[in-house]
């Protein structure tokens, strides 16, 4: 029953940190959500891939060089029409456009003429003057015309509806309730946006709300049922443009026969497939991007007589115009924790799409980290309660080992990100929920233990029980022991003419050497009866030389106390001692009051040793051992047989049939024979 409770405690503990930490995370509350994507943003760092010049994409950067060299922002859209026209003729295959046109170029001649301060009739003659000119965003839409382009448009709450330049096929049903929402858009000036081939979201997930940027929406919502329209992410449309494809496909139904739920699965764009998650988002794997990949804004137009000298940098490519000038405020986080232009979240889903190489994780990964807690927490918590608690703890860490490397192998090998951060520190809890009780519970027993045995358990002994507390049964148990008794002759005669207190100093000055003698051979002395003592082996630890460790210590009892003798005045009477040992079944444990107990034997076998010590005085013999204790003494040490002649069969007190004794031999006795 105490071992039942010594394990119940630490096993509802272990189980309930377990059961608390698996329906966490199946919650799966916010915080946990951000450890885990940032595990995986520290995977992305270890070894990103170099993304370099046969990546058929081009970022045009309006940086701080280019504002100072062409101007502040917002530049006269002849200038962007120029550069669109020079892409376009440098062989640029689509361009597109990470930026918002919503309200008409304030360059525009006749809103540069309403901004001046002149006299009517002259801003008349010049409105006449400029009326029939094209505008500058006039300008704008023919270059975007005259060649593939694709613009922007972003999520809002009150705005425009979304109008798609490409058609939307579905395998399965509709994943619109699925899909990240938005109430509108807002939109470019109407004669851009029709204009262009390609018209995509620029927004980045609303679900990275620590201001990384992981997922990047491919579908989006836009208004209410039954008016909403489905709007793909700008990278999309440049994709599909580039491919020349008119529609895309998006396939909700995740297996032949599986139930149609609507969750997305992925999105065929032309010739390439691209994974979504179950929002209708797509995660990136973040690269190193090649400095030749992007171009100044600024050397673009200076090449504007001249495309032809960016043909070999831009011919064929998927060409991304985006802004790093901090004062646009267009910068974004990524997992490789640098700070980089939105346009580049477009690029790198781009050549990840392009090059097939995508971040995956599918719904069964969930399930799967479920099942992989469920297991490691249950092995910590059978280890902590079945072994040491170093041995608990090797597991353990054997555990958590496995399951970062685990992790580590999915994504190093896959791309697959399986989570390894939250079942780690669940396994942690739950073996320190069991391993601290655990660890209580044993050094409740050490120190019992030690108050218990340490006045007459040899040291080796008292540390092997200490480190294994379990081989102890102090509730009782029968078994083979051997048994010892000694008594010190005359010491009452002898201190009946002396001081008590130096009849004490007698006593333990003799007694001393006699109980290192048991000690020694790792014996339990079991009591003092005043100048007497009683011990036994193979208990509370297994011992199978038990009888051999007996007689050794035997032997040693009568060799100390003929060294004490030797040590003495010459006129002092000599001290004996007589030894009786016997081995047999007795009963040891724990016994008596439950206020004060003793670790103890008793039995027959006992009884038959303390009455084979008191034959050694009737026969005048230092030493006498029964023919059970001989036997098995000599299976162990052969040489212990040598000092023992046979002492014939005696009637004890207690016993009907005689026990055969063997009597120790003199040293004459040892000589002669």
């Amino acid at each position: 029953m105490a071992r039942l409770s010594r394990i119940l405690v630490p096993l509802v503990l272990g189980l309930s940190c377990l059961g608390a930490g698996l329906v966490t995370r199946s919650v799966d509350p916010g915080f946990v959500t951000i450890v885990r994507e940032r595990v995986f943003d520290l995977y992305q760092r270890v070894d990103p891939p170099v993304l370099g010049p046969e990546v058929p994409i081009r970022i045009i950067d309006i940086d701080d060089a280019s504002l100072a060299s062409l101007g502040q922002w917002p530049w006269p859209r002849t200038l962007l029409a120029d550069m669109v026209s020079t892409l376009h003729q440098a062989g640029a295959a689509v361009v597109a456009f990470d930026m918002l046109f919503p309200e008409p170029d304030r360059a525009n001649p006749l809103a540069v003429i309403e901004g001046l301060e002149v006299p009517p009739d002259i801003a008349r003659q010049l409105r006449t003057a400029l009326v029939d000119l094209p505008t500058n965003d006039e300008i704008f839409a023919q270059a975007l015309a005259s060649a593939p382009s694709v613009l922007g448009v972003a999520p809002t709450q009150g705005g425009s509806t979304f109008t798609p330049r490409s058609g939307l096929a579905m395998v399965g049903p509709s994943p619109a309730h699925h899909l990240t929402r938005t109430n509108a858009v807002i939109d470019n000036v109407p004669i851009l946006q029709e204009a262009i081939a390609g018209l995509g979201g620029i927004h980045v997930s609303a679900r990275d709300d620590d201001a990384v940027v992981r997922r990047i929406p491919v579908l989006t919502t836009v208004g209410e049922e039954p008016e909403h329209t489905i709007m793909p992410s700008m990278f999309v449309e440049a994709l599909r443009v580039a491919q020349g494809a008119q529609s895309l496909v998006v396939r909700t139904n995740p297996a032949p026969g599986a139930p149609e739920t609507g969750v997305p699965q992925d999105l065929r764009v032309g010739a390439l497939t691209i994974p979504l998650t179950e929002t209708g988002a797509y995660r990136i794997r973040y690269g190193t991007l090649d400095p030749t990949l992007t171009l100044p804004a600024n050397a673009v137009l200076q090449a504007r007589d001249n495309p032809a000298s960016l043909a070999p940098l831009l011919e064929g490519t998927i060409v991304l115009i985006g802004t790093s000038a901090p004062g646009l405020f267009d910068l974004r986080a990524t997992p490789l924790g640098t700070i980089v232009p939105g346009v580049t979240m477009h690029a790198q889903a781009i050549s990840n799409v392009v090059a097939d190489t995508h971040l995956a994780r599918p719904d069964w990964t969930t399930g799967m980290e479920l099942l992989l807690m469920t297991l490691a927490g249950l092995m910590v918590i059978a280890a902590a309660l079945a072994m040491r608690p170093m041995e608990a703890a090797l597991v353990a860490a054997a555990i958590l080992v496995a399951l970062g490397v685990g992790s580590w192998w999915s994504f190093s090998t896959h791309l697959l990100l399986v989570d390894a951060s939250f079942p780690i520190t669940l396994t942690l809890l739950t073996f320190g929920a069991v391993t601290v009780p655990v660890l209580v519970g044993t050094d409740r027993r050490q120190r019992f233990i030690r108050n218990a045995f340490a006045h007459y358990l040899a040291e080796p002994v008292l540390a092997r029980l200490e480190s294994n507390p379990n081989a102890l049964k102090l509730e009782g148990d029968r078994r083979t022991i051997t048994i010892l008794f000694m008594d010190i002759r005359g010491f009452t005669s002898r201190s009946e003419h002396m001081e008590p207190t130096d009849a004490v100093d007698l006593l333990n000055a003799l007694l001393d050497p006699l109980s290192e003698a048991v000690l020694s051979e790792e014996g339990t002395i079991d009591k003092f009866m005043g100048d007497g003592m009683m011990a036994f082996w193979n208990a509370p630890l297994d011992q199978d030389d038990h009888a051999a460790r007996a007689v050794r210590a035997g032997l040693a009892m009568t060799q100390a106390i003929s060294t004490y003798n030797a040590s003495q005045d010459s006129n002092a009477q000599p001290l004996a001692i007589g030894v009786g040992i016997h081995t047999g079944e007795a009963f040891v444990g724990n016994m008596g009051s439950k206020r004060r107990f003793a670790y103890s034997a008793i039995g027959d076998a006992v009884n038959l040793a303390a009455r084979v010590e008191a034959l050694t005085a009737n026969q005048s013999q230092k030493m006498l051992i029964t023919d059970e204790t001989l036997s098995a003494a000599r299976t162990h040490d052969a040489s212990l047989a040598q000092h023992f002649a046979p002492a014939g069969d005696h009637s004890v007190k207690g016993r009907s049939q005689p026990v055969t004794v063997h009597a120790l031999r003199s040293n004459k006795e040892h000589q002669s024979s």
